[in-house]
């Protein structure tokens, strides 16, 4: 079986709700999430004032700050509505209202929970967005990661192969039809994305991490090898994002499942 069919066999189709439909759930106690199951968000980032100004309100200093550092006002719009959407989610989890949701963040900078009761610490969460629109993925005790891009056809994608990618996905890369080449390459891209954020080390790492499509199923999802250990308990599953859009998340070990979250409560 080719890398190409392999994937197709095991990715989840995901569908995006506005952020204007997922800021009107409404708050529960706590929404419950099994440890076998990782619940996934899509999200496009498109809001009008109200919404806007309610994820302003949610975010703590140092977003706002960072958010104004942004250039360009649909950037600054983007990230308000991506991290405030973020403590919605997380909110609806913790049964904490958005804004008392506080984090902290690694040496590398992955950002985590803390200031949690026991009982709600083992949440987990990662967030992915890009061009309009996000992916919000929340395990729980177990680290998580996500990715999301946008397919653009003028990225060089043999060049960066070269760079970045193990000889066997080179390999897979240039068997590829060039029609498809680029599709195929962000399929790599987002997976070990996906994986690197949910290690909670930086891209320099991309050169470390491998993923061998041909080893996946619809069941196991697809093992992945960091520095040629294929021992390594991460698996990675992608995620149909719609046309001109490729997704995937990262969760340690093969015993889970994805449920794709509407815009309702339990």
């Amino acid at each position: 079986m080719s890398p190409q069919s392999a994937r197709m066999q095991q990715r989840v189709r995901v569908e995006f709700s506005s952020i204007r439909e997922i800021v009107k759930i409404p708050a529960v106690r706590g929404r419950s999430l099994s440890p076998s199951t990782i619940d996934i968000w899509p999200v496009t980032l498109a809001g009008e004032g109200a919404e806007y100004d309610q994820c302003l309100d949610w975010l703590d200093q140092q977003e706002r700050a960072r958010a104004a550092r942004l250039i360009r006002q649909q950037d600054r719009e983007r990230y308000v509505l991506a991290h405030g959407g973020l403590r919605f989610i997380l909110g609806l989890y913790l049964g904490l209202e958005p804004s008392r949701i506080e984090f902290s963040a690694t040496a590398a900078g992955k950002p985590s929970l803390t200031g949690l009761r026991p009982e709600r610490a083992a949440l987990t969460f990662n967030l992915s967005h890009a061009h309009g629109n996000a992916l919000v993925a929340v395990g729980q005790g177990r680290a998580v990661g996500v990715d999301l891009e946008m397919i653009r056809e003028d990225v060089e994608a043999l060049k960066l192969a070269e760079r970045f990618f193990f000889d066997r996905e080179q390999q897979c890369l240039r068997a590829t039809p060039p029609e498809s080449r680029s599709l195929e390459f962000f399929h790599y891209w987002v997976a070990k994305e996906a994986v690197l954020k949910a290690e909670g080390v930086g891209l320099a790492s991309l050169q470390a991490c491998e993923i061998d499509w041909s080893r996946g199923s619809a069941r196991d999802g697809v093992p992945v090898g960091l520095g040629g250990d294929f021992r390594r308990p991460w698996i990675v599953r992608t995620l149909d994002c719609g046309p001109g859009w490729v997704g995937a998340v990262a969760v340690q070990g093969a015993d889970w499942t994805i449920q794709v979250c509407p815009a309702v409560t339990d």
